[in-house]
């Protein structure tokens, strides 16, 4: 018998250290402990810094039986927490957690992404899940069932999704959804902040700017993110850039370092007697080409 998860192993590996939580979507969310977050209906799946599980919104009434029904087109999940209704939560837990700050590297994060939307196709999911919070498993409200207690890799995800797997994912902002608007919209910020960070001399400016800019782009999704997660995406971007050297003075530095460079190569081309070879070379090259035109 495949061995399942339970609350206490879901607890152990549930990492966030102050989880955003709430009993009341409708009333808001905010940061507490783990303790409380615990006692919460809804909470924060993976920390801020990471991704540690996927968690896909089942907008239909049979939940539970898209989650297990037989072949199945997925990888078993973890847990499945549905309500009164039917309707519920999926979830996979990651052994490795996928970085999402602004030392990430992006074809992790693209590949989850990608993961994610296979997840979603197979249980047609809830493409406008904002992926933040979900069902708390161990809650009384929910009827929960455990799957799996196997943590996996996200190769071992994309593998099991066969067919299901996309090769690609939307290249236009208004097609993105779920884990794609993330990847989507750091991009996007990350790609503009290179070079519009030369224009400003103050950080504070720089980051208001970047946020602006993010949020403007958030617009464009079909279901935008949460607003506190866009910033909180900005802010990284647009310390890290301003941190590594792209900015007004940055460039300025490494303009004139290239400079130096180059004059420190073109110097060591231009004594006495390189000119004089240049010259000799130059005249000889002429002198075939008056030669052959002769001929």
């Amino acid at each position: 018998m495949t061995p399942r998860l339970d609350a206490d192993q879901w607890a152990e590996v549930w990492r966030p250290r102050r989880p955003l939580a709430t009993d009341d979507l409708a009333a808001g969310c905010w940061r507490q402990s783990r303790e409380n977050a615990l006692g919460r209906r809804y909470l924060e799946h993976s920390p801020r810094a990471l991704l540690s599980m996927l968690v896909i919104d089942v907008d239909h009434d049979d939940t539970l039986l898209r989650a297990l029904q037989t072949p199945m087109t997925h990888p078993m999940p973890s847990w499945i927490a549905e309500s009164s209704t039917g309707r519920g939560h999926v979830g996979w837990v990651l052994k490795t957690p996928v970085c999402r700050t602004d030392a990430a590297r992006l074809e992790p994060m693209r590949f989850a992404a990608k993961v994610e939307e296979g997840l979603r196709r197979s249980l047609d999911g809830d493409v406008g899940y904002a992926g933040l919070l979900t069902k708390n498993p161990v809650h009384d409200d929910w009827v929960t069932t455990w799957g799996t207690d196997h943590l996996y890799e996200l190769r071992e995800l994309a593998t099991g999704l066969g067919e299901l797997m996309p090769r690609t994912l939307p290249r236009k902002t208004t097609e993105s959804s779920g884990l794609g608007r993330n990847y989507a919209l750091f991009n996007r910020i990350r790609l503009w902040a290179y070079r519009a960070c030369r224009r400003y001399e103050d950080r504070t400016e720089w980051e208001e700017v970047t946020e602006a800019f993010a949020l403007t782009v958030n617009h464009e999704f079909p279901v935008p993110l949460p607003e506190a997660e866009v910033g909180h995406t900005a802010r990284s971007v647009a310390r890290w850039v301003w941190r590594n050297g792209f900015t007004a003075e940055g460039f300025r530095t490494e303009q004139a370092r290239r400079s130096r460079l180059g004059a420190a190569k073109g110097g060591r081309g231009n004594t006495p007697e390189q000119q004089a070879a240049k010259r000799r070379k130059i005249d000889l090259t002429t002198l075939l080409e008056v030669e052959q035109g002769g001929r």
